[in-house]
């Protein structure tokens, strides 16, 4: 009796022996948003304007008039320019005969006694030269309906031009401070021939402040206003500080403030995108979650993997396939639930444990949220506030929180 209990011991011990298995997953889901229109329009057209173009047209206008004038006044001085000349020779030439008739004696007396020299000189006549009219400095021209197309864009409706919703940025332009080179003198060590010497070095960064204000603002077919923000964080100056380096950079700023400019065009333009499709699109975003699995010795855990492989099929065809994801995740629920009856939290030899219980309530957690079920996930996070979680796990258990609060909101919104 004794031979057989010790291999029926070992089994019992194993036979659930576990090793609890985390992948990351990213999906695409619909987030609801938080103004829906009602009723809903059925599609919408983009549009970029800039404030500063009038601005810019009364500039180049001045600019315009100013190389006319310049060319008008050469052309009159190159036509007034050999009768300057003429009159200087003539003038030259009368004063010569003047002086020349001076006797001696008076032309010692003017320089030796008086020391004044009137020898006559000839009159300087400049020669006549195009006046270089530089161009103006003026906020940037775009090709607007490209950066329209490229960057406003409201998930949920179709892009037509027949304004049933109209979807406008305004630019106010790239605003900035002059650059400066910044120095900064630091102390390094060398070592040669085990001797430490330090020196001072100085470190070169250029550095400057810059802002790139703009404004949305959607409207219907009527011009009725439904939504403008104005970004305070697009008013507010940034400082913009480029790498330390023991060479003085170059004092020429052109490609560096083009460089930035363009670069926070694209980041203001996706920020105020983001932004609109919060408020009334149904923004297709991007979610990065994790699921639990359990890697077994034995098959006692075939189903919670069953249940991991639908979780994941359904998370990842949420957008592709909405049906298919639904009967997916429904199965993996499922599953889980069925588990959770095993559940026992003060026996590390069962087969759904304390550990594995906790993964299986975080899968339907994800689960719940990819199939909008706030009132399954809230019971599943009251359940999660009766266990003594790890400081990882409590953070999760927040964060989930926040989640489902966050989408009960937005359901409510959408009234559903």
């Amino acid at each position: 009796m004794k031979i057989l209990f010790i291999p029926f011991a070992l089994i019992s011990f194993t036979f659930f022996a576990q090793n609890l298995k985390t992948e990351d997953i990213t999906y695409n889901y619909v987030k609801l948003p938080t103004s829906p229109l009602n009723p809903k329009p059925e599609s919408y057209s983009s549009y970029v304007t800039a404030s500063y173009e009038e601005e810019n047209k009364k500039i180049l206008a001045q600019h315009e008039a100013d190389k006319a004038q310049a060319e008008a006044d050469f052309q009159r001085e190159t036509a007034e320019y050999p009768n300057k000349v003429k009159a200087a020779d003539e003038k030259y030439e009368r004063e010569m005969a003047a002086w020349n008739e001076k006797g001696l004696a008076s032309k010692i007396i003017e320089k030796q006694v008086l020391n004044e020299n009137n020898k006559p000189v000839k009159d300087y006549v400049p020669q006549p030269y195009r006046k270089t009219i530089s161009m103006p400095l003026m906020k940037t021209n775009y090709d607007y309906n490209a950066l329209a197309s490229a960057h406003l864009k409201i998930d949920g409706y179709a892009k037509t031009t027949n304004n049933a919703l109209v979807y406008t940025v305004s630019l106010q332009g790239f605003d900035y401070t002059q650059p400066q080179i910044k120095t900064e003198v630091k102390k390094e060590a060398t070592v040669a021939n085990g001797v430490s010497t330090t020196r001072d070095v100085t470190y070169y960064h250029i550095e400057f402040t810059y802002r790139h204000p703009m404004t949305a603002r959607v409207s219907n077919g009527n011009n009725q206003e439904l939504f403008f923000v104005s970004p305070e964080a697009f008013i507010e100056y940034k400082t913009y500080k480029s790498t330390a380096s023991k060479t003085a950079p170059s004092s020429d700023y052109s490609v560096l403030i083009k460089t930035m400019e363009d670069k926070i065009l694209k980041e203001n333009l996706t920020t105020i995108n983001l932004l609109v499709n919060d408020r009334i699109g149904y923004a297709v975003t991007s979610r990065t979650s994790s699921l639990d699995f359990v890697k077994s010795k034995n098959e006692s855990h075939n189903d919670i993997m069953e249940a991991y492989n639908n979780a994941n099929a359904g998370l990842k065809s949420l957008i592709a396939n909405e049906t298919l994801a639904i009967q997916k995740l429904d199965a993996a629920v499922a599953t889980y639930n069925a588990a959770l009856s095993e559940s026992n939290l003060f026996d590390k030899k069962a087969r759904i444990d304390k550990d594995i219980t906790v993964a299986i309530y975080f899968n339907l957690l994800e689960c719940y949220f990819a199939l909008r079920n706030t009132t399954a996930g809230d019971e599943i996070i009251s359940k999660l506030a009766t266990i003594d979680l790890s400081n990882r796990d409590k953070k999760l258990k927040e964060a989930y929180r926040e989640l489902f609060l966050d989408l009960t909101n937005r359901k409510a919104a959408n009234g559903l």
